[in-house]
């Protein structure tokens, strides 16, 4: 009697095992049955030229950005200022506190290069914002730690490091 009542339990199990594979628990590994978003389905881009709503700024590469952006923030000395302590916080550990490349880290690393030299003098305001916001070849971008206004003001400080600012 046991034994019927014992494989009438594991065949019943074996039911609700079947059953459960079959239909997927809430615990299941399905990838398909998954909250994600389906072919033709939002989010999609937004179309080109838009404005976003939610205060972030369009997509662009340094090239496009250098061509497009344009420094809004007058090089006051308070701007200057938060550039320098800005510089000081998040760029001085590669590119030195005068901005040649030589920070403490950058013997670690490939060096970075020297920001004062002529060629970065010759990159627009909007190439150097940018590369702080998104990185370069090496260099990881500022963009979550700097919002649009320290950006700037970390471009009028290195301005003024080469010598274009007095």
């Amino acid at each position: 009697m046991t034994s019927l009542w014992r494989s009438l339990g594991v065949a019943a199990g074996l039911v609700v095992l079947g059953a459960g594979l079959a239909y997927g628990w809430p615990w299941s590994t399905d990838m398909q049955k998954q909250p994600s978003v389906r072919p033709q389905e939002d989010p999609r881009l937004p179309p080109p030229g838009s404005v976003p709503r939610q205060g972030k700024e369009p997509a662009m590469d340094r090239i496009q950005a250098g061509e497009r952006l344009r420094n809004p923030v007058e090089p006051t000395t308070a701007s200057i200022e938060s550039g320098r302590r800005l510089f000081q916080t998040y760029c001085a550990l590669c590119h030195g506190p005068d901005a040649k490349g030589g920070g403490p880290v950058a013997a670690k690393f490939v060096p970075p290069p020297d920001l004062t030299l002529e060629i970065f003098r010759q990159r627009s305001d909007g190439f150097l914002y940018a590369t702080i916001r998104d990185g370069g070849a090496l260099m990881p971008g500022q963009g979550e730690a700097l919002s649009a206004q320290e950006r700037w003001d970390v471009v009028n400080y290195i301005r003024r490091l080469q010598g274009k600012l007095r």
